[in-house]
């Protein structure tokens, strides 16, 4: 037969039977096309035998093209659309482009090449579904998956990936989780990457809860060590985008002791058997699979019957599915929360003070993680409570460093967030050999503790008994916490320094004003004596005036009452944040119960023994210790051993 003789069998035009045979058909409906290529197998046009092959070929053969193999999702999908196919009368070849679009195009490029019927597309760049439309001329059928473009020629079918991260953060903030994770597919487009860190965000947002791009992690060769230190008592929750990295965080998680969902819980943003099988079950959020692959699949077989593009967009609805990997995180006890300053300190030992215009040389140099409110944090966790720290720091090493020391002393790390403009707060202290120092504070980092930012935290001062707050931080953010703590009964311990005039809203009302001896004067400076001082702050509304004395001791002073406390005398080394210790252990002890004569007696004891040692952190003991000191079962020369061995981690 010769192409006329096809075009009178076929009751069509020559021309029309060239354009079907060189894949110029577009113009063509389905009818008249299937009618040529019916003549042509009915009558096995020799001429043309390669070109019919192929023709005859593009009716049964489609592709489906995957991420990986590695995701139960795309496993299960493979499967089913296969089945389907089959029962069709199509045979499938499953690819995978491992995520890489340079893989994924030179697929495209080969099917298209073997002019294959249709393909199942789930894009991994926008780039591939570029190839696709512009240049893969001999695919004319295809459907893209969980990816979509404006005016494409295809269909487009896709899992809703902002909805459900926005709906799987909402439920476990409902749950009283707030610091929660966000694990993402390294192979997985950077379309749905951003999809679902949008959904995160806008979840974050509605509940006024404060993002945090540090807590948004690949799930690559570093996932492990990633989860890990986030899992330091810094997360409460992680939201995982698939199957496959779940069940990774699951294991990574159980073997470091935390236990899902006690201590933390899991969800994920993909439903799979893989989430019934592993122990404990997953909490998921998933698709009908079986629908969205039928979708599919009919919507590449009505193109490669009809010969028409069909251009749709339809994204898929998505149902929870409850396994008890997420639990309601309960308050716990003893709820301490510290606002203000974490620097680190750098530590110069000299023989005296400088003066003016005077050059002198340091003896030694340390470098200690500090800030009023990190040794605060870290003094309440060592002496028994639960530390809840609300700061800044940069994003350097430093404030690497010292978020990890934080997170090691099991403080709570919920309100505490890298800044991106500002570098960590950095203090400079000249000691003297008498244990006397002078500190200039470079706050960086603690400055941008707003107002704004300490209401975005709001939610950790609920159930709190007591707040610590000092004024290294910006002044309108003070009044802020001590007007939140007002509003939800949590009393206030405030730490003046570096001190300045306080207005009468912010003493009024003041559970505990802690200030030394020379930032009393400042305070009340018409008043000629330490307990003059004192009164004046009783007069202006305080319930507790402490005044620290160094080695003098302290006073305490309420309305009706004026009690001295002496010091220890230990031998004086380092005076630096001796204040900070002794507030940290009287809250504790507060906590605990103690009537404040006795948490005054500990504090004083744990600072007392603070200033025979250099630095702040490393001079803080433990509960244990604490209490046989302060009941005489030991002796500063029975436990100096002990004592010089604790560190990071005590």
């Amino acid at each position: 037969m010769t192409i006329k003789d096809i075009a009178i069998a076929a009751g069509v035009s020559p021309s029309t039977v060239s354009k079907v045979i060189n894949q110029k058909d577009d113009n063509i409906n389905a009818e008249t096309r299937r009618r040529v290529l019916r003549v042509i197998e009915e009558n096995n046009y020799i001429p043309y035998a390669g070109v019919r092959g192929r023709l005859l070929a593009r009716n049964n053969q489609i592709a489906l093209v995957i991420p990986s193999f590695n995701d139960a999702f795309y496993i299960d999908f493979a499967e089913r659309v296969q089945r389907l196919a089959r029962s069709k009368n199509y045979a499938i070849t499953v690819q995978s482009s491992s995520g890489n679009t340079e893989i994924e195009c030179k697929i495209l490029s080969e099917l298209n090449d073997a002019y294959i019927a249709g393909i199942l597309l789930f894009p991994s760049s926008i780039d591939s579904v570029r190839y696709l439309t512009e240049e893969a001329q001999n695919l004319n059928s295809a459907v893209i998956l969980d990816s979509s473009i404006s005016d494409s020629p295809f269909p487009q079918l896709s899992r809703d990936f902002a909805s459900s991260a926005e709906f799987g953060t909402t439920y476990l903030l409902k749950n009283s989780h707030r610091r929660i994770a966000l694990a993402l597919e390294r192979e997985s487009s950077a379309d749905i990457q951003k999809d679902i860190i949008t959904g995160y965000k806008t979840s974050l947002s509605a509940a006024n809860a404060m993002y945090d791009d540090q807590l948004v992690v690949i799930a690559d060769d570093s996932f492990e060590l990633q989860l890990s230190n986030l899992s330091d008592a810094v997360i409460d929750a992680v939201v995982c985008q698939n199957g496959r990295i779940a069940s990774e965080a699951l294991r990574i998680l159980l073997r470091r002791n935390n236990g899902v969902p006690v201590d933390i819980s899991i969800l994920s943003l993909e439903d799979s058997k893989l989430m019934e099988q592993l122990v404990p079950t997953i909490s998921s959020i998933g698709i009908d699979t079986e629908k969205m692959a039928n979708m599919a699949l009919d919507a590449l077989i009505s193109q490669i019957t009809t010969g028409q593009r069909i251009g749709f967009t339809t994204k898929l609805p998505f149902s929870f599915v409850e396994r008890g990997s997420v639990k309601r995180k309960q308050e716990p006890d003893k709820k301490i929360v510290i606002v203000g300053s974490i620097n680190m300190d750098i530590t110069l030992n000299v023989a005296n003070f400088p003066h003016s215009g005077e050059t002198i040389l340091a003896s030694a140099q340390n470098s200690w993680p500090g800030g009023k409110g990190a040794n605060q944090a870290i003094g309440v966790s060592r002496f028994g409570g639960n530390a809840f720290m609300i700061g800044r720091l940069g994003n350097d090493s430093f404030g690497k460093k010292l978020f990890e020391q934080l997170a090691l002393e099991n403080v709570d790390m919920q309100g505490v967030s890298f800044s991106k403009e500002l570098l960590s707060g950095t203090a400079y202290i000249n000691v003297q050999s008498d244990g006397q120092n002078t500190i200039v504070v470079n706050p960086g980092a603690n400055n941008t503790v707003t107002q704004e930012y300490i209401e975005k935290n709001r939610f950790i001062f609920s159930n709190a008994q007591y707040c610590l707050i000092q004024m290294e931080i910006p002044f309108p953010t003070v009044k802020t916490v001590i007007k939140i703590c007002n509003e939800q009964g949590t009393k206030v311990i405030l730490k003046p320094s570096p001190v300045q005039k306080l207005p009468d809203e912010v003493l009024n009302g003041l559970y505990l004003l802690v200030p030394n001896q020379e930032e009393m004067e400042k305070l009340a400076p018409q008043c000629s004596t330490t307990k003059e001082q004192a009164q004046a702050m009783i007069a202006k509304g305080v319930k507790n005036v402490i005044v620290t004395l160094a080695e003098n001791g302290c006073i305490h002073m309420t309305e009706n009452e004026c009690h001295e406390y002496q010091a220890v005398p230990f031998p004086p080394i380092d005076s630096t944040g001796a204040s900070d210790i002794f507030i940290s252990c009287l809250a504790t002890q507060l906590v605990k119960g103690h009537s404040m004569d006795s948490a005054i007696k500990l504090a004083t004891i744990a600072a007392s023994y603070s200033v025979s040692k250099e630095g702040v952190q490393n001079a803080i003991i433990d509960a244990t210790l604490l209490e046989d000191l302060y009941r005489g079962k030991y002796s500063l020369t029975h436990n100096e051993n002990r004592i010089a061995g604790m560190g990071k981690g005590t």
